[in-house]
């Protein structure tokens, strides 16, 4: 892993952990990719933090929480020991709906590196479960145990279905997690088949679309090198899409 994944890993840890504390009791999860690099064993790293509040929280108390986690001590002590002198921050959205803060961590031997922060609102109840961070990324940053609230195997998967069935979204990293999710992260294809509903169909069809060209630019680069090179190897790329569209077509 290169060092600028893993300072951002070790800040990204960091705020979880924090805000966990300073959220407590309050209705909120991690998700996205940092859900599934924390909690579901993803070997896909990613560069920002993605989280949904519930809408009783106030835009006002969310942005107090985060802006002390921010500027934190307890924050600031961790990072400085990795490298990271100073976060220079920007809070370019803060509504009711979408919070954003746009973080540039300043390295202590020059240069930065660009994250963000970003809470979505979601009505009705968020189903997080509460759950610890993965041993092994707790023990590359020296990190002791905490819980916090995140979305479950189940929960995620149906969510990149979702992501997938978007007319409006093309990720490809979307069938790398999905196919993750099923075959390491504890999926289960029989939930998925019960809960994934009609965007199943929708989603099988922009599975079939992806190109190798599209995963080669958007997934690999976020890989280890040894498991970029199992990917880069002849009929790795279709046999993972032939997986995920199968399960797909089974659900649709």
């Amino acid at each position: 892993m290169s060092q600028s994944f893993l300072l951002r890993e070790l800040f990204h840890l960091q705020v979880v952990r924090q805000l966990a504390a300073r959220l407590s009791g309050r209705a909120w999860a991690v998700k996205g990719g940092i859900c599934l690099r924390l909690f579901h064993r993803s070997p896909r790293l990613s560069e920002d933090l993605d989280c949904d509040a519930a809408t009783g929280i106030r835009s006002e108390t969310l942005r107090r929480g985060v802006d002390q986690v921010l500027d934190g001590r307890g924050l600031a002590a961790a990072l400085a020991a990795a490298g990271i002198a100073s976060l220079d921050v920007t809070r370019p959205k803060q509504t009711e709906t979408t919070q954003r803060w746009k973080v540039a961590l300043r390295l202590a031997g020059g240069g930065s590196l660009a994250t963000k922060i970003e809470f979505s609102r979601r009505k009705g109840v968020i189903a997080a479960v509460p759950g610890v961070p993965g041993p092994d990324i707790l023990s590359v940053h020296a990190c002791p145990p905490f819980a916090v609230p995140h979305y479950d195997a189940a929960a995620m998967a149906v969510q990149k279905v979702l992501a997938l069935a978007a007319p409006g979204r093309n990720a490809v990293r979307d069938l790398f997690d999905l196919d993750h999710l099923l075959t390491h992260g504890g999926g289960s294809a029989t939930d998925l088949l019960r809960t994934a509903g009609p965007g199943a169909a929708d989603a099988a069809a922009k599975v079939a679309g992806y190109t190798l060209r599209q995963f080669e630019e958007q997934v690999l680069p976020y890989l280890t090198e040894e498991l970029a090179a199992a990917y880069r190897r002849p009929g790795a790329f279709s046999d993972l899409q032939r997986r995920v569209r199968g399960v797909l077509v089974g659900a649709s």
